[in-house]
């Protein structure tokens, strides 16, 4: 009996150490490709920040084509006055409403779309339409329906940001295997179930997908929106800047909207991640 507790103590021991190990193993290798993104990051800003000097100086126009250092300056003036921050917090209000609202109706009409023969048959010609006018063309439009406040804004970022997660969807129902359909209903699953367990499951990773591209093309239309009546974002930063002929306001407006799209998709990874660990992407 001594020898088989023996036994049996050790086996746990060795499987609590080899746990441990695997456990230090996973912790090692995530925090390795963290280091190597953020090593990978630095280097990338590293090149960009020699190349700008270089072409600044090249260009010997500190009006037209500021430097690093003039750029890096006017922000911190920027952020001590506190209109760099109010630019920020007023466009990703904007980004992040049109974002939700855009997304939640492509995604659900992507859905349907791509379950439904007749729905797809209906609103397709439509989509095709309409997905090929830029949001852009549509700023006159919107000013006159909506006036000249938020709504107007963020109605521009739903349409730019509706299409896109759209076809993704249905895109994503398509690439179902028809095979899982046909087991489902063999098994006596209804058509409601094999929608929420097959079919959505099967198309979320596109419907992500769709979303982080769409989270783009929000970013892109804030700019547009926010150069036509209105009094705060980052889009109003860089055109009111270009009245004043102050070109480093300009490159601020510029630097700060890549850094916060680039935090806002490494977030929006994240977070599809750790909520949605099956259907996440890299």
């Amino acid at each position: 009996m001594s020898s088989s507790s023996d036994v049996l103590a050790t086996t746990a021991r060795s499987t609590d150490g080899g746990g441990a190990a695997r456990t230090k193993a996973a912790v090692l290798k995530r925090l390795g490709g963290t280091a190597s993104l953020v090593l990978r990051y630095a280097v990338a800003a590293a090149a960009i920040g020699l190349a700008w000097e270089l072409f600044s100086v090249r260009f010997d126009s500190p009006v037209l084509f500021p430097g690093p250092a003039k750029t890096a300056a006017r922000a911190v003036e920027l952020i001590e006055e506190g209109r760099l921050q109010a630019d920020i917090l007023a466009s990703l209000q904007r980004i992040l409403i049109g974002f939700a609202i855009g997304s939640l109706v492509g995604a659900l009409a992507g859905l349907a779309m791509g379950s439904s023969r007749l729905i797809a048959d209906l609103f397709r010609p439509l989509v095709n339409f309409f997905r090929f006018i830029a949001p852009t063309a549509w700023i006159a439009t919107a000013m006159v329906w909506f006036g000249l406040g938020e709504a107007s804004k963020i109605s521009l970022i739903i349409y730019s940001t509706m299409f896109v997660v759209l076809l993704s969807s249905m895109i994503g129902v398509g690439a179902v295997a028809r095979n899982k359909i046909r087991a489902a209903r063999c098994l006596g699953a209804t058509d409601r179930q094999i929608f929420f367990l097959v079919t959505l499951p099967g198309a979320l990773t596109y419907v992500l997908t769709g979303m982080r591209m769409a989270l783009m093309n929000a970013f892109m239309t804030v700019v547009a929106a926010e150069m036509i009546a209105a009094e705060a974002g980052l889009g109003y930063l860089i055109y009111n800047s270009r009245q004043w002929m102050e070109t480093d306001s300009i490159f601020v407006g510029m630097l700060t909207l890549g850094i916060v799209g680039l935090m806002a998709d490494r977030l929006f990874v994240l977070v599809s991640r750790t909520l949605l660990r099956r259907f996440s992407f890299q």
